[in-house]
């Protein structure tokens, strides 16, 4: 039943008639010492929200004694037994992100195992199954079909030995990496439309580039085509090889006659020990937004630091970081500049005839002690 609204007036039926009737609002008696204490209490809140005090009589606050209608009355006494009564767990910060990267991994493996057999599962002619073969199983098998395609990767000893000969011999060597933000870089425009390369790419403009770029993604193909060692990631996801060969396609470069690597050379350089012997008794020159705090984790290590260019802002900045680089006495350059570092990279091997090492975000572990030097 729909209640007509306070001092209006409604139509009642009344013996088949309608008779108008005047709806009369009940005067609120005044209210007394019998008056119950929830009413008492709605009309203190009312009387508080309206910006009234409370009688003096009735000021000191009887929340510890009983339930209130409203959290914000609550008695901090009572906050605290509650609190002592039912504990929360505090999770540090490592262990948040452990949980996180776990949850994320197991994600991750439920997503791939449950695709993957899916697609199987669309590949089988109708009204059939296949029981006791999983997804994987059928992968091992056809990938045997695919062994004479493989593309052997360079390894860290593989990267050390060439690396060590080049400055044994002074001769240039250009070692660049290719990740998620360089493949937008290059895709964008490209084989992939700008729209989805800055969606998926809100990173660049921290990384060294603002999409669109066309000049800088110019100098990026130039530097691939040019350098001597590529990285390359090993992920098949979409913005990592999803990306890379379509970009090679586009451009027209044969991957097959690249010499690659993986892109996290940088790391498993320091990983296997061999950062130490290329740097010991070479004169190094350290370029990037922390070449500073780089210098300082090097020289304490005994390393010869020859030089320091701080800092990179974009593609921009290459001109002058390269004019700097060309007045320092150097053997390796370690550049850490985000995206333009692949192209300082191949131009310091090209026009300095020097050796340079994309080092990437090996230089914020080392400086944070995430990884250590020695």
């Amino acid at each position: 039943m729909i209640r007509p609204s306070q001092n209006t007036t409604a139509f009642i039926p009344l013996r088949k008639k309608a008779v108008a009737v005047q709806i009369i609002r009940k005067p609120k008696m005044p209210r007394n010492r019998h008056e119950s204490a929830q009413q008492r209490m709605k009309q203190e809140v009312r009387e508080r929200r309206a910006g009234r005090k409370r009688p003096a009589h009735r000021r000191k606050s009887r929340a510890a004694n009983r339930l209130p209608l409203y959290k914000k009355h609550f008695a901090n006494d009572y906050r605290l037994k509650e609190v002592e009564k039912f504990p929360q767990t505090v999770f540090l910060e490592s262990e948040k992100k452990t949980a996180y990267a776990e949850g994320y991994d197991m994600g991750y493996r439920e997503g791939s195992f449950a695709g993957g057999e899916e697609e199987v599962a669309s590949l089988l002619p109708p009204y059939t199954v296949l029981p006791d073969v999983t997804a994987r199983e059928i992968i091992t098998a056809g990938l045997q079909a695919y062994l004479p395609r493989l593309k052997p990767l360079l390894r860290p000893e593989e990267i050390y030995h060439r690396i060590a000969c080049s400055l044994a011999a002074g001769q240039p060597l250009a070692v660049v990496r290719l990740g998620d933000g360089e493949l937008l870089a290059l895709a964008h425009d490209t084989v992939l439309p700008l729209e989805h390369a800055k969606a998926a790419g809100d990173f660049l403009p921290l990384a060294g580039i603002t999409l669109p770029d066309y000049a800088s993604r110019g100098l990026l193909v130039e530097a691939v085509r040019k350098a001597d060692i590529i990285g390359i990631p090993s992920s098949r996801l979409p913005t990592y090889q999803g990306l890379l060969f379509p970009i090679f396609h586009y451009y027209g470069i044969d991957y097959r006659s690249l010499a690659m690597t993986t892109s996290t050379i940088n790391y498993a350089l320091q990983e296997h020990g061999f950062l130490q012997p290329l740097l010991r008794d070479r004169r190094v020159l350290v370029i990037g937004n922390l070449a500073g705090e780089l210098a300082g984790v090097l020289l304490a290590a005994s390393v010869h630091v020859a030089g320091i260019i701080t800092p990179v802002n974009g593609f921009a900045d290459i001109p002058r970081v390269l004019a700097e680089a060309a007045e320092c006495s150097f053997d390796i350059a370690l550049v850490a500049s985000g995206i333009p570092a692949v192209v300082i990279c191949q131009k310091i091997a090209v026009e300095l005839g020097k050796v340079a090492l994309d080092f990437g975000h090996l230089a914020d572990k080392l400086i944070s002690g995430e990884r250590t030097y020695s």
